[in-house]
């Protein structure tokens, strides 16, 4: 599988990581923790987004703010980001 959450970039390896849209189905686009039910979980603009996710880098073997330069340069490629104006 290994696909990466159009919103948040995690790896998804699995369809337990996979989101799901508003009919229950499963959504290839996004993980779990980013999208649930058809919507987005956190309602927030990219560069919000990113400080979220920067909170993360250890988990990603990266300092916090390794993680956020990351963040940075890789959401605006991502779908959920692509066309927000910020």
């Amino acid at each position: 599988m290994s696909k990466i959450c159009q919103s948040c970039g995690m790896p998804m390896e699995n369809k337990g990581q996979l989101g799901t849209n508003k009919d229950g189905t499963i959504n290839q686009d996004y993980c779990k923790y980013c999208f649930d039910k058809g919507e987005f979980v956190d309602k927030v603009c990219m560069e919000k987004y990113i400080d979220m996710c920067s909170q993360f880098g250890e988990q990603a073997g990266m300092t916090n703010e390794q993680m956020k330069k990351h963040c940075q340069k890789l959401f605006p490629t991502l779908k959920r980001w692509k066309n927000e104006n910020n």
